[in-house]
């Protein structure tokens, strides 16, 4: 507390404040120079106590600890927060998990080869003419069957006709030079025998002979090779099938490097499959093959391996076979099913497997530590299985034919145990779970 000062007890005046201006207490007299200077105030007497400050000093105090002690205070409660926090973190650090279970069965299983399968035909032919000449007659259409054998179309051949004519006018001539060649040829020979001619006349007459001999069976090839031309101008079938991508008409000039039409044979068709090389050995000759079309999605065609090539394509490492497909007409409607240039799968059954363990393809996950681990052609995922407690363990899983979303189970799971099919993404080993029946929900 505050208290007043007895006079004895009060600070001395300097000597240097006794002069004092006579109109204005507490001012130093100055000099004009020092005008600028400051005066010093006297101090002044020391105050009666102020019980009204003395109170709100007194009042204010406790208020300004309380201010200071507010965050310190505050910091104190969140780390106690905080701590508890992570207490009740700790303790519930895997909360149970909403899962869905399968039991693990059995069931039967194939092992199956799936590849895409484009429809061909059989067989196709190109029809060319050999005659550049124009066309006389073309009767058909894209569509139409035509039997083996059957006229396609019919080029003019007038002008080869005439060629014809003229080299057998002129192999006349030939042959008549040739004649006259021999008599003559004939008396100078005998003539030579008496010494009456050189032999030299005797040898020129021999070679112009011999030459013309050759000339004339030029003239025979060239007759045989035009005649055979001029037999082209009649196209006949070489196959029976159906007339596709007609591509002239009658009157247009048919030209040797333009196919006319197709040929193709459609009431047996054909699919080519590149198989890997992992697949060649598991396929063979005759064996059946189950096409899906996309045309036919409710339905199954049969097919068999008919060529199994004894190469592989060193470009791609793949093994040709082909499949053949019998594509006959339908009793009701007359027409055939299948066409060529569908598309869909083929699947090749390779092996079959009887009342084996099954595993639903969801509730297998990859894992890359599993992917490291693997041997070539083996399968291993990662799966987790519900105890009696409610307790989710995790399984490595050995795996072998497939068929659809089935896959069979070699080793990692039993018979009857509670297959985490849903909610396993995210889960850990030896974590509780909470199982949810489907047909609730």
């Amino acid at each position: 507390m505050l208290q007043r000062l007895a006079p004895t007890q009060r600070p001395r005046v300097p000597e240097s404040l006794k002069a004092l201006h006579p109109s204005r207490p507490g001012k130093q007299l100055m000099s004009p120079r020092h005008n600028h200077t400051r005066p010093t105030r006297r101090p002044r007497p020391a105050p009666c106590f102020d019980w009204a400050r003395h109170f709100r000093r007194a009042l204010c105090l406790p208020l300004a600890l309380g201010v200071l002690a507010a965050p310190a205070a505050a910091g104190l409660v969140a780390l106690t927060l905080t701590s508890c926090r992570k207490d009740q973190g700790a303790q519930a650090k895997d909360p149970p998990k909403t899962v869905r279970v399968q039991k693990i069965g059995r069931a039967d299983i194939e092992h199956v080869l799936t590849y895409p399968a484009d429809l061909k035909p059989f067989a196709e032919v190109r029809v060319f003419s050999r005659v550049a000449d124009r066309i006389l007659s073309y009767p058909w259409e894209n569509g139409d069957e035509i039997k083996k054998g059957q006229r396609v179309a019919i080029i003019r051949t007038e002008g080869m006709h005439q060629g014809l004519a003229q080299i057998a006018a002129q192999r006349d001539a030939l042959d008549a030079q040739l004649n006259n060649q021999e008599l003559e040829l004939g008396r100078l020979k005998e003539l030579l025998a008496k010494g009456s001619v050189a032999q030299a006349e005797y040898d020129r007459l021999d070679s112009s002979y011999r030459a013309a001999k050759a000339q004339r069976r030029a003239l025979t090839a060239s007759r045989g090779q035009l005649a055979a031309n001029a037999a082209d101008g009649v196209l006949t079938a070489a196959i029976s099938g159906v007339i596709a991508d007609k591509s002239v008409e009658a009157g247009d000039i048919a030209a040797p490097s333009v196919p006319l039409c197709r040929i193709i044979q459609v009431d047996r068709l054909k699919v080519e499959l590149r198989l890997v090389e992992a697949d060649v050995p598991k396929v063979q000759l005759g064996q059946t093959v189950l096409l899906h079309l996309d045309a036919y999605p409710k339905r199954t065609f049969q097919g068999r391996v008919s060529v199994l090539l004894p190469y592989v394509d060193p470009q791609t490492r793949t093994n040709t076979i082909e499949i053949t497909v019998d594509n006959a007409k339908g009793e009701s409607t007359g027409k055939r099913l299948l066409k060529p240039g569908m598309y869909g799968r083929a699947e090749l059954v390779v092996e079959r497997h009887s009342q084996v363990l099954v595993a639903p393809e969801p509730a297998l996950l990859l894992d890359n530590q599993l992917l490291k681990q693997q041997e070539p052609g083996e399968d291993l995922r990662k799966a987790f299985v519900v105890d009696q407690q409610g307790i989710a363990h995790k399984r490595i899983v050995k795996l072998g034919a497939r068929k659809g979303s089935l896959w069979e189970v070699l080793d990692g799971l039993q018979q009857d145990e509670r297959l985490v099919v849903r909610g396993q993404h995210g889960l850990k080993d030896g974590q509780r779970v909470e199982i949810v029946d489907a047909t609730k929900q």
